[in-house]
């Protein structure tokens, strides 16, 4: 005789990215999320502040308008960004920058833009959680 089995629901949210039917996983009940997430932020504007000094130490050895000071700093910028794209791949899953972006690599501007899309889902799942963990609450288990 087979068991009847149960399946708990994860909260993995699949989040369409492009018109070629990709999508990403979020998974807002992984408890490790926020902290990685919070990691990713921190790691990220370390490597802005390592661009921005490295920036700063191109403007005094390189003449500005140059065209050498023009390539530095598009490698440099290039760079940070290719590193935001790792950091992001790393958090979200392998070629989540390839699917929402396409073939580039994209400007800070576009990652502010998919932050500020997923922004919903996380406010989403806030409110359904705070929903569900009001029954618990301790006046209503009678632990007050």
């Amino acid at each position: 005789m087979k068991m009847a089995g149960i399946r708990v629901n994860t909260g993995d949210k699949k989040i369409d990215v492009n018109d070629n039917g990709d999508y990403i996983v979020l998974n807002l009940s992984d408890s490790s999320f926020p902290d990685r997430f919070f990691s990713m932020v921190d790691r990220v504007q370390e490597h802005a502040a390592a661009a921005e000094a490295r920036a700063k130490e191109l403007e005094g050895r390189l003449e500005p308008g140059s065209e050498e000071m023009l390539r530095a700093a598009a490698s440099l910028y290039r760079e940070l960004h290719e590193g935001v794209m790792a950091e992001v791949d790393a958090l979200f899953g392998t070629d989540t920058c390839r699917k929402v972006f396409g073939d580039i690599v994209p400007g800070i501007e576009l990652f502010d833009d998919f932050f500020t899309q997923l922004m919903p889902y996380f406010e989403q799942f806030g409110r359904e959680r705070a929903k569900r963990l009001s029954k618990y609450s301790a006046a209503r288990t009678g632990n007050v």
